[in-house]
């Protein structure tokens, strides 16, 4: 479980994040959401021990997390960040293989370990690409790369995901399919997602915990419905916004009202 404690973040003199906590819970999905500037990427960037804390604790499986090499905790927390880094021609399974770094299986000789094959070929039937596995990365269209960035990052087997706007650019469709492979690992293998998002109505459908946060600051955190209330959402994006059930999930679906 990953845990942060009462965390700041500062960038120079200027206070980034400003006593923020949330857990990361075994099965569950947390959406992290606010206005842009909030401080949302910085929390994420922060979960991975990427940014200094100025203040409080980091916790990872009740350590500390500065406790674990970079190797360690590469195995518990993965990264769904909003663009691969593409900078040499690759394959998916090659890309996908990447995500075993960690495990040094194929670090030491250079060499995939059947165990290595496996995952990889599992994770890509998870995510619908076992048949574009030898297909050029640079060759996808968004949403394939976006479930093969995916597929990476459930290839380290880490039961911890953090994802930085996973749906940005993506179809209506590719959306959903996104976040319900996400529902998936979460409920079938008891990982945990930390998801920033700024589609409040994906947030709404697919989160277990929300946390609202402003200028650095948590607003409100809780599940859906007590967080996606009309008053706090026109409070934070000055806009009204009707918020009624979803007629299919009863989740909170949130309209602006442009008048």
């Amino acid at each position: 479980m990953l845990e942060a404690q009462d965390i700041s973040v500062n960038y120079g003199t200027r206070n980034a994040l400003s006593g923020v906590s949330l857990r990361a819970e075994p099965g569950q999905i947390t959406a992290i959401i606010g206005p842009n500037g909030a401080g949302k990427s910085t929390l994420l960037r922060a979960l991975n021990g990427a940014l200094p804390l100025a203040s409080g604790n980091l916790l990872l499986d009740g350590a500390p997390l500065r406790s674990y090499s970079r190797r360690a905790a590469s195995r518990r927390i993965a990264v769904v960040a909003q663009e691969a880094d593409l900078r040499f021609p690759v394959t998916v399974i090659e890309f996908v293989l990447g995500g075993r770094f960690a495990w040094a299986h194929a670090s030491a000789w250079g060499w995939e370990t059947e165990r290595d094959l496996a995952v990889a070929v599992e994770v890509l039937e998870e995510t619908e690409l076992r048949q574009l596995k030898n297909r050029p990365m640079n060759e996808l269209s968004g949403g394939e790369r976006q479930r093969a960035v995916l597929a990476r990052a459930l290839a380290t087997e880490a039961k911890i995901l953090l994802l930085d706007e996973p749906t940005a650019n993506l179809d209506l469709s590719h959306q959903a399919t996104m976040m319900r492979l996400v529902r998936g690992r979460c409920d079938r293998h008891g990982a945990s997602a930390i998801v920033v998002t700024h589609d409040l109505n994906l947030a709404a459908q697919f989160a277990n915990r929300i946390l609202l946060i402003q200028d650095g600051r948590t607003l409100a955190e809780g599940a859906p419905q007590s967080v996606l209330t009309s008053q706090l959402l026109h409070q934070v994006f000055e806009m009204d916004v009707l918020v009624d059930a979803h007629p299919t999930s009863g989740a909170p679906r949130i309209t602006p009202v442009h008048l």
